[in-house]
């Protein structure tokens, strides 16, 4: 509740766009508000985000790829995977319009990794 009060209504919109709308909602926030941390902290685990369901969709396509034989396991793995970045999506919208820091696993390290690697 304290940081829904203390965090701004505009701010919490721009967290939301940039999670929502991934690559090209993080650009477009940190374009739009570049000195406000809450929506920087939302843009970077966006794009975190993007970069983990590029990779995962590549491993799923490979699994995919060697058991193409039996059609239950790439069928099985592909709706997991979707169900996942579905739930993964709604959930971070939530927190980011909500005014929650979120660290989503796997997702959180990847963008960390990335604002080191391009030094922001």
């Amino acid at each position: 509740m304290w940081a829904l009060m203390s965090m701004s209504w505009e701010s919490r919109v721009w967290a939301a766009i940039a999670w929502a709308l991934f690559v090209i909602g993080a650009v477009v926030a940190l374009i739009v508000r570049p000195r406000d941390d809450y929506v920087r902290y939302w843009a970077f685990e966006s794009i975190g985000l993007t970069i983990v369901v590029i990779v995962a969709w590549i491993l799923v396509k490979i699994v995919s790829i060697i058991f193409a034989f039996t059609i239950i396991i790439p069928l099985a793995l592909e709706v997991l995977y979707g169900l996942g970045v579905f739930l993964l999506w709604i959930i971070g919208l939530l927190k980011a319009f909500s005014g929650d820091y979120w660290k989503p696993p796997i997702v959180h390290e990847t963008s960390e990794w990335f604002r080191r690697v391009a030094r922001l």
